[in-house]
């Protein structure tokens, strides 16, 4: 079955799939960004998986609430928990960032999640619409891309401890 859904899954997929793998890799290593840059990543995803329950399940109360519930989430806890990312710098009106693992995996953990629905449409469509299945995946692109607007929040505040 698994081969199967590899197989027939269509070759753009693969092509997003490397494009994020690349971005994230990148994301690995140090890198001095402007203030436009810190706002890029949470610029494309929030929208994108906002985009992605409306389509998936409409724009309904439970898989609405539970997107804003994880990027709520994921704001408290970058906040009080993860202060991700540490070490960054501000100078010479850039943003010195440390690499870090942590955007790539959440960029496969939304490449996956949107997968895991394509494929669940494909395999049983009748679990795509239950109350559980909106709710776990909503929360979870919820979660992930409100990690990335935790992170340019945290980013930018580095600013500020230079100023």
């Amino acid at each position: 079955m698994i081969t199967g859904i590899l197989q027939n899954t269509p070759s753009w997929v693969w092509g997003i799939f490397i494009l994020l793998l690349v971005l994230g890799l990148l994301q690995t290593r140090r890198r001095s960004v402007s203030r436009i840059l810190v706002f890029v990543l949470p610029l494309v995803m929030i929208p994108l998986s906002f985009s992605t329950i409306a389509i998936t399940f409409g724009v309904k109360p439970l898989p609405v609430i539970a997107w804003a519930a994880g990027i709520a989430a994921s704001l408290v806890l970058n906040g009080f928990v993860f202060r991700a990312p540490a070490g960054v710098r501000f100078q010479r009106g850039k943003f010195e960032i440390p690499g870090s693992w942590i955007p790539l995996a959440l960029m496969m953990t939304i490449f996956l999640a949107r997968f895991v629905i394509g494929v669940t449409r494909a395999v049983n469509p009748a679990l795509v619409g239950t109350d559980a299945f909106a709710a776990i995946v909503s929360a979870i692109l919820g979660f992930c891309s409100g990690l990335f607007a935790a992170r340019a929040i945290k980013t930018i505040s580095a600013q500020r401890a230079t100023a």
